[in-house]
């Protein structure tokens, strides 16, 4: 009797998973919203994702194991709304929904944001609506401010809003021809400027930033 309850049990608990984090859906589903930032203000161009993934449930393990996995994506229009229309069934049977992408995404301006799960939506309703504001990075201000002080067409404004903030600034003593060094580690890249103009770009292997000095 113990080892039927218990195997009851398990295959109880199996049904709850499986249940819980896949769907099958064979109609055409409409996931949409729009995408502003902090401000209230549409952004533009920003990519969205539907990331579907084939699960199968383990009953040894009561685990799931990812078997696949595909996209479908979009970009955000001028007023930053989307529209993404497909077949659930034909791409898997677990669900998430991505704001930001390796390209397409402001990563200078905007902080990622988590993705949403819309497993459960999708077999649930037609259409499928989620609106996302962005966060400012926190570095963002100071990006802003430095462009404003070297002039948004300048060479260290272009590198600023394509990197960021530096990791590292190796200044020269005192005025003359010496370069000004701009390090970026993780992209593996630093700049060299003498006065306003951009004179050198160097390559090399990316690496983590150095611990700040205690």
């Amino acid at each position: 009797m113990t080892m039927t309850k218990a195997i009851l049990a398990t295959l109880v608990l199996v049904g709850v998973l499986a249940g819980c984090a896949t769907v099958t859906v064979q109609e055409r589903r409409v996931v949409t919203g729009q995408v502003t930032d902090e401000s209230g203000a549409p952004v533009a161009g920003n990519p969205v994702l539907v990331v579907a993934r084939s699960l199968k449930l383990s009953a040894l393990r009561l685990e799931y194991d990812e078997r696949g996995r595909r996209e479908v994506r979009t970009a955000t229009d001028a007023q930053g709304r989307f529209r993404i229309e497909f077949s659930p069934a034909q791409l898997g049977n677990n669900f998430f929904l991505f704001f930001y992408d390796v390209t397409g995404f402001d990563r200078i301006k905007y902080r990622r944001s988590e993705p949403v799960e819309i497993t459960e939506r999708l077999r649930r309703d037609q259409t499928v609506t989620v609106d996302r504001v962005l966060q400012f990075d926190p570095s963002w201000t100071e990006v802003a401010r430095q462009m404003a002080y070297f002039g948004v067409e300048s060479d260290r404004s272009r590198i600023l809003r394509q990197h960021g903030l530096p990791d590292k600034r190796e200044a020269p003593a005192g005025a003359g021809a010496e370069a000004e060094v701009w390090w970026y580690y993780v992209d593996g890249v630093s700049y060299s400027f003498v006065g306003d103009r951009l004179t050198r770009t160097s390559q090399f292997p990316p690496m983590q930033r150095p611990a700040p000095r205690q």
